[in-house]
């Protein structure tokens, strides 16, 4: 199920991004993207943080 969510969406973004440079509006689909990569990393930062916080407790 979430393959086809993906894929769905993945479909919906290049169709938007089709449309957004057809009218001159070609940032706003690299603006989103940098918005969405930053939320990855941001949940891959704090998902390694979490797993290193109680070596780091265990130590002091």
């Amino acid at each position: 199920m979430r393959l086809v969510l993906l894929t769905a969406g993945a479909a919906t973004a290049a169709a938007a991004t089709y449309y957004l440079y057809q009218r001159q509006l070609g940032a706003i689909p690299f603006f989103l993207l940098s918005i969405f990569f930053f939320y990855l990393a941001y949940t891959q930062l704090s998902k390694k943080r979490r797993t290193s916080v109680p070596f780091i407790k265990r130590l002091g």
